[in-house]
């Protein structure tokens, strides 16, 4: 029996008997793949402007998003396994939570929309361990950075040329870009990830003149969109990715990262939860994230209610009574957490939470071991903590954890199997 090596650089059984249709079938599988993550990446990473398509008929984005989902996991049945995954007690944890989360659906209001999210949730789950295993995680990178080019680059064009809809022309944000979405923090966070990706891309190989193209388009876009924060969060992160490839010590440190991450949102909370504040108080100063702290404390106030399991997915927002005594008491409402751990927090209760926590250390403990056995390749362990990093923090601001649409969302899930891989015994590594 022929034996073949993995993305992780060790042969397994399953690549050995795994035998595609034929190697043209698989060639055109692995097509079909990464222009439906393309296409994925253009219809789910936000809303987009009135102005090139109705509010009404914003579903057709999530549909075309969920078809690309099927049409991806059908092609994937036609691609050899690039990366065989370890039931170990880490993928156990992600599959947990993930599990739980979509079946909580079961005690909301049991709407259509709620159904609908539970379903898209695991969809996208499963087609996250399809992208892991069948498409190699470089090539995953650049079909992802070339769906977030296309958005980034209509940004620039509308806003250039058509003001109408590329720039925000409201009171509250007037003169500042919001490209082809329909808001501007949407098109900060996309240069933001494209920005990340670009260094990425550079630090593996590109040339130097679409780098700089792309980089400074996606940096373009985070500046006149007035998302500073973000745009200084995409550099921090890729000084993450250059000090770990130049430190296996600093990529030990960042590892960690996401569990002083976790264990600082439970802080917060902790502080929401026992004081009663709507607003963190530091001294004489009071700081309330553009008034995001009002959101946090009404959802946490809530938590009593349903602290066990938590209101379910979808679940909070969509209960009459909750939604109309904040927008009585504030004058407007958001059907938004704008936190990331607070969303799981209310959804899925105090089990989700612990569920949410287990995963993320066991995620973290596994990072460890897999640098310390050398078991997978460093640029890809980099781009993994350095993505993480930059989801973990962008969730204390904004909800991107339980978006069971949005692509980097689901992109984040499949990172987290990417480490759920067995660690090769001494006796069956190359000497």
């Amino acid at each position: 029996m022929t034996r073949a090596r993995t993305e992780m650089g060790w042969e397994t059984a399953d690549s050995a008997v795994w035998q595609p249709c034929s190697l043209e079938a698989e060639n055109v599988a692995k097509t079909v793949i990464s222009w439906s993550i393309t296409i994925n990446v253009v219809m789910s990473m936000g809303t987009l402007n009135a102005g090139l398509l109705a509010p009404e008929q914003t579903y057709l984005q999530q549909s075309v998003a969920l078809l690309m989902w099927g049409v991806l996991i059908y092609a994937s049945a036609f691609v050899r396994p690039c990366l065989r995954l370890a039931f170990n007690l880490d993928t156990l944890a992600i599959v947990a939570f993930y599990s739980f989360a979509t079946i909580s659906v079961l005690w909301t209001n049991l709407s259509l929309a709620a159904f609908m999210k539970a379903a898209a949730l695991a969809i996208t789950t499963f087609g996250a361990f399809c992208l892991i295993t069948r498409v190699e995680i470089d090539d995953l990178v650049k079909a992802t950075a070339r769906g977030l080019f296309v958005l980034i680059a209509a940004s620039v064009l509308c806003a250039v040329f058509v003001p109408d809809i590329g720039i925000d022309h409201t009171w509250m944000h007037n003169g500042q870009w919001q490209g082809v979405f329909d808001s501007k923090q949407t098109l900060g966070f996309a240069g933001t990830y494209l920005m990340f990706f670009a260094c990425y891309r550079k630090i593996t190989g590109q040339a130097w003149l679409p780098f700089l193209v792309t980089f400074l388009l996606a940096a373009t876009c985070v500046l006149l969109s007035e998302s500073r924060g973000a745009g200084a969060l995409a550099l921090v992160a890729c000084a993450l990715v250059l000090t770990s490839l130049w430190s296996v010590r600093c990529m030990k440190v960042y590892a960690v990262l996401p569990c002083v991450m976790c264990v600082a949102a439970l802080v917060l909370i902790l502080y929401f939860y026992v004081t009663g504040y709507d607003s963190i108080h530091v001294f004489d100063s009071t700081i309330d994230f553009t008034e995001r702290t009002f959101i946090w404390q009404y959802a946490i106030g809530h938590f009593d209610d349903a602290p066990l399991l938590g209101f379910g997915i979808n679940g909070f927002w969509t209960n009459p009574t909750i939604y109309d005594y904040f927008e009585q008491s504030h004058g407007w409402v958001l059907d938004n957490y704008h936190n990331g751990y607070i969303a799981v927090l209310i959804e899925t209760g105090f089990v989700g939470y612990v569920l949410f926590m287990a995963s993320i250390f066991l995620f973290s403990k596994k990072v460890l071991y897999l640098i310390s056995e050398r078991a997978i390749d460093r640029f890809h362990c980099a781009l993994i903590i350095g993505f993480v990093f930059l989801n973990f923090q962008t969730n204390f601001t904004e909800t991107t954890f339980l978006r069971s649409t949005m692509f980097t969302a689901v992109l984040l899930v499949t990172f987290f199997l990417a480490v759920c891989r067995p660690v090769p015994s001494p006796s069956s590594q190359p000497s």
